[in-house]
């Protein structure tokens, strides 16, 4: 038997005109909601990081000074004590650098140019999911799977609930998750044109762009293209571009072509993933999976994977690379178990597992009988889909906007309440400080009482004030390591600003 992947081009009963027509507005319904539902905010050190990225890049500029304060110079006192959360001080100097790569803040940048920073990620969001279950559909199709089959794809990736959490926010895994698929669909259209292969490659090197451990995908992806010949050299030359783009960023931001920011200031990046971290993150895996995915799915991707092998060869090893080298990355590092939104990190591989699943299930309802062969698959996807939307439900996904507003709102009241001149201690909301605010930071998390008394002497010395707006979680670690007393003089959403007890600006020296 034929195991190459190839177009389908069957109709199921139920695909008709009509039924496009409905399914295109189903479609711009679900982006609207990404839209309408996503969050816009510069909140947490991922999304600060990324859109702080973002307005670097409005800016014509890849670096920013670090806001120090004047009098406090090392050696005495540290440039990075002003590091907000997604950002690294490059060493010896005030220069700080994005953490995050690239890929992500360029597509932010090109949608600000029409639609303003504000929106950016709302907007690439809602277009985001709906390119990845065009994508998605596509590929289905590619491997064989009757339109109706394709679409169910669809629906399940965008019900996943890991899938909307994520592409509520300013993130780049679902962005990374689109362009990965964007390299299999083309990849395995060069099979029959093989210029579909400069598509690939470059499809490949945006993901890659968007987010490094995109590299995992290559295995499936040389699957797709073939032996190695015209189509792996177009591959090369489509890729070639954001290469250069990619090694030209890390050595102008971080001085080398193989660096990046996850590697600046002494970090030791693959201190991260550890063999004591294999059995807790495998279990976590082997629980939330089948939750994300739904429990069918990913027994119907099992069970139906021997007759894959035996019959589709190519296909099953394809999407059986394409789940391994993800899970297989993974499944060592240190936070990939703490909680069901770090499967995030797995997202890429997700379509492998859905499609493993419908081509079982479509072979399977082959052997059912008149009305059954239709009924059975549809109620068994209204199953699915119905436990992916109460999981969402139950883990509040949809919720993510009205959480992350809290960050916004503590920057306006600082904008609208703190001078110009005020020292802002903080941690989880240095980021969006950096975002939307111009007074200059001390992160309270990295300096130490005696650094804490050099600091108050010398805005004391200014006769600049002292605030440090704080989530709940913040105020007891900072009471713990600064010490002192402290007045809270305003509120944000859930965030309380607080200022220290006053000391006496030092006497001058005869």
């Amino acid at each position: 038997m034929d195991s190459s992947p190839r177009i389908c081009r069957r109709r199921f009963p139920l695909v008709t005109r009509a039924s496009w027509i409905v399914l295109t507005f189903v479609a711009l319904g679900y982006a609207g909601f990404i839209y309408q539902a996503g969050s816009p905010y510069a909140a947490g050190a991922d999304s600060s990081g990324y859109l702080n990225s973002a307005r670097l890049l409005t800016l014509g500029r890849l670096t920013e000074a670090a806001r120090t304060i004047p009098g406090l110079d090392p050696p005495e006192w540290d440039y990075f004590y002003h590091q907000p959360l997604g950002y690294v001080v490059k060493p010896r100097t005030v220069l700080m650098a994005p953490i995050y790569p690239v890929g992500l803040p360029l597509h932010y940048f090109v949608a600000s140019l029409a639609v303003g920073l504000e929106k950016t990620a709302r907007v690439v969001n809602a277009f985001n999911v709906l390119a990845a279950g065009l994508l998605l559909y596509a590929l289905g199709c590619q491997l064989g799977l009757a339109r109706s089959w394709a679409l169910s794809g669809t629906a399940l990736l965008w019900a996943c609930p890991v899938w909307i959490y994520h592409s509520l926010q300013p993130l780049s895994d679902c962005v990374a998750t689109t362009w990965t698929l964007a390299a299999v669909v083309f990849a395995l259209r060069s099979t029959t044109q093989p210029r579909w292969a400069l598509a690939a490659g470059a499809a490949f090197a945006v993901a890659v762009l968007v987010r490094p451990t995109s590299i995992l995908a290559l295995a499936p992806i040389a699957l797709a293209l073939g032996r190695p010949g015209r189509s792996w050299l177009l591959f090369a030359l489509g890729g070639l571009p954001g290469a250069v783009c990619w090694g030209w960023y890390n050595f102008q931001v971080y001085g080398g072509v193989l660096n990046s920011g996850y590697t600046q200031g002494g970090q030791d990046l693959w201190s991260a993933f550890g063999a004591q971290f294999v059995s807790v993150n495998l279990r976590h895996f082997a629980t939330w999976i089948p939750r994300l995915l739904s429990w069918p799915v990913v027994i119907s991707a099992i069970v139906g994977l021997p007759w894959l092998l035996r019959h589709h060869g190519r296909i099953a090893w394809l999407l059986l690379l394409w789940v391994a080298a993800f899970v297989g990355f993974y499944i060592s590092y240190f936070c990939a178990g703490e909680t069901w939104g770090y499967l995030r990190f797995l997202l890429p591989a997700f379509p492998a597992v859905i499609l493993a699943a419908l081509l079982a299930g479509q072979r399977a309802a082959e052997y059912l009988k008149g009305d059954a062969r239709y009924g059975v698959p549809i109620a068994l996807l209204a199953v699915c889909l119905g436990l992916q939307v109460s999981l969402a439900r139950d883990l509040a996904v949809t919720d993510v906007r009205q959480g992350e507003r809290n960050y916004w709102l503590a920057a306006h009241w600082l904008d609208a309440h703190v001078p110009s001149d005020a020292i802002l201690l903080s941690m989880q909301l240095s980021g969006t400080i950096m975002f939307y605010n111009t007074q200059p930071l001390v992160r309270w998390d990295q300096i130490d009482r005696t650094a804490f008394e050099v600091l108050q002497r010398t805005a004391a010395r200014q006769h600049r004030a002292l605030y440090a707006p704080l989530f709940a979680f913040e105020k007891s670690r900072l009471q713990e390591r600064l010490g002192g007393e402290w007045t809270a003089v305003g509120h944000a959403g859930d965030v309380t600003i607080w200022q220290p007890a006053v000391i006496a600006a030092p006497k001058a020296t005869p």
